[in-house]
């Protein structure tokens, strides 16, 4: 082996590494921080009887504990101290299912999952510490395998795609300390969505697209904008497209490329849509045929769309709603993601205007197989006729501006404007987390740039702050993202 090269083994042992020992640093920061403040609110520690008795059967009261398991029982009392924010709804909804209107915003695999958990690996603990806690504690468990999990992928993509090995290992380390990183360890359904995404990712790019398409349809029932994910089907089939009219001129090839496209794009939303019509026949159809309750106004519209409904009505999401002087917080606390994603596209455009403004459509002549078949999203035959085509002395773009990144960067730069213009702004930090062009410009900017020592201590110093204040915070349930 030559002096100076690292075997691709010592990187992937390093990233999981990392990722268990950031995990760590998060739990441990999450008990330091409530031990020594005083939380802002502790009415999530009051949990009302399921207003169905359908989880009668499994629900085991602590004070049928033995005294032998009294230490048991006070650590279920603790775990169920950490359960703030959206983990109050997804343990809730774990425990007791869709009750109230509002609580339709939270999509179901997450809380499946942990009910899933709790009902089989962990049902010995119930009597002890309680249902409440040990769903609590079901979530914490998914979200940790699931995190080391993700950051795996993450780095295995970056290192297929970009060709890069270091730029794939820094790539890794921003994810496992990314301002976000709080709720990666909460229960909340981060950590399952990135898992999902970034394996579904590694899927796509390998060419095993039904794979790509079963994980992708996962993450769109964890997280609403796991429907973006479709977008990548949408991206290929253009790409075939365009190949097929202007260089091969198989037009008999266009409708059932098309087609395809469709179905896995269908395919991939279908969880999201069959939660809506779940909801339209909680909250509509069963309540008229009972009558047991009015109508809700959106049961009557054209779409009945209760997420969108429960967005707008119960939360205020909308375009431009946030646009306000008193959310100035708000949008500072959003600035350093923000920042990056715009950074990342800009950078990006003025590197490879022609390729990014074409949407891929005119790849580099100097794309590698690997680049070309991403970027041209043909067969393997396509790709080596397209490559000898356009044959060329200039070596082949990697890393960050590699012509493969293209559609990702297309991606964040739409996450991107929904985040600023339409979302409540500081939830920027977490929905733009799992997009792995940030930390792929993060990681070139610090690997590649003239500035890197001084970039590099900017990017490290606010991700830490976000991730050490952001603890804090959230644990004592005070205002993070």
């Amino acid at each position: 082996m030559a002096a100076g090269v690292v075997p691709k083994s010592k990187y992937r042992r390093t990233v999981l590494t990392v990722a268990v020992q950031s995990r760590l640093l998060v739990t441990a920061l999450f008990v330091l921080w409530r031990v020594l403040a005083n939380p802002y609110d502790t009415s999530a520690e009051l949990n009302r009887p399921c207003l169905s008795d359908k989880s009668s059967d499994w629900t085991h009261p602590n004070e049928g504990a033995g005294q032998n398991r009294s230490s048991l029982v006070l650590l279920g009392r603790v775990i169920e101290k950490t359960i703030v924010w959206d983990g109050v709804f997804y343990v809730r909804i774990a425990e007791c299912g869709y009750e109230y209107e509002h609580s339709h915003a939270f999509l179901p695999v997450f809380p499946l999952t942990m009910r899933f958990v709790t009902r089989t690996f962990l049902s010995w603990l119930v009597p002890s510490l309680g249902l409440r806690a040990t769903l609590a504690l079901s979530g914490y468990l998914i979200n940790y395998v699931a995190f080391v999990l993700a950051a795996f992928c993450l780095f295995l993509l970056t290192e297929f795609l970009l060709e890069d090995g270091l730029l794939a290992l820094t790539t890794a380390a921003l994810f496992c300390f990314n301002p976000a990183s709080t709720f990666y360890s909460a229960a909340y359904s981060e950590s399952l969505f990135a898992v999902l995404s970034f394996a579904g990712l590694l899927c796509f790019v390998k060419g095993h697209k039904w794979c790509s398409v079963i994980l992708f349809g996962l993450s769109s029932g964890v997280r609403s904008n796991g429907v973006l994910h479709a977008g990548f089907f949408l991206f290929q089939a253009m790409h075939k497209v365009f190949n097929q009219m202007i260089y091969r001129r198989q037009f008999s090839q266009l409708v059932p490329t098309i087609l395809v496209a469709m179905l896995q794009s269908f395919a991939v939303a279908a969880p999201f849509l069959g939660f809506q019509i779940y909801g339209y026949l909680q909250m509509c159809y069963i309540p008229r045929l009972k009558l047991i309750s009015p109508a809700r106004p959106w049961c009557s519209a054209s779409v009945p769309y209760l997420y969108g409904f429960v967005q707008s009505q119960y939360w205020n999401v909308g375009f431009l709603r946030y646009f306000h002087l008193k959310q100035l917080p708000n949008f500072l606390l959003a600035s350093p993601m923000l920042a990056l994603s715009v950074c990342a596209i800009v950078s990006y455009a003025r590197e490879q205007p022609r390729l990014l403004f074409s949407l891929g459509l005119v790849a580099a002549a100097s794309s590698s197989p690997t680049q070309a078949k991403v970027a041209l999203l043909s067969g393997k035959d396509d790709v080596k006729a397209e490559v000898a085509r356009k044959r060329s002395s200039e070596a082949p773009r990697k890393g960050f501006f590699s012509p493969a990144a293209v559609c990702f960067l297309i991606q964040l730069g739409f996450m991107t404007s929904v985040a600023m213009f339409v979302m409540h702004v500081q939830v920027a930090t977490r929905f733009l987390s799992v997009c792995p062009p940030v930390y792929w410009y993060g990681a070139h900017a610090m690997i590649n740039s003239r500035v890197r020592g001084t970039l590099g201590k900017l990017i490290w110093s606010s991700f830490l702050a976000y991730v050490s204040v952001g603890s804090l915070l959230f644990v004592n349930f005070y205002p993070f993202t």
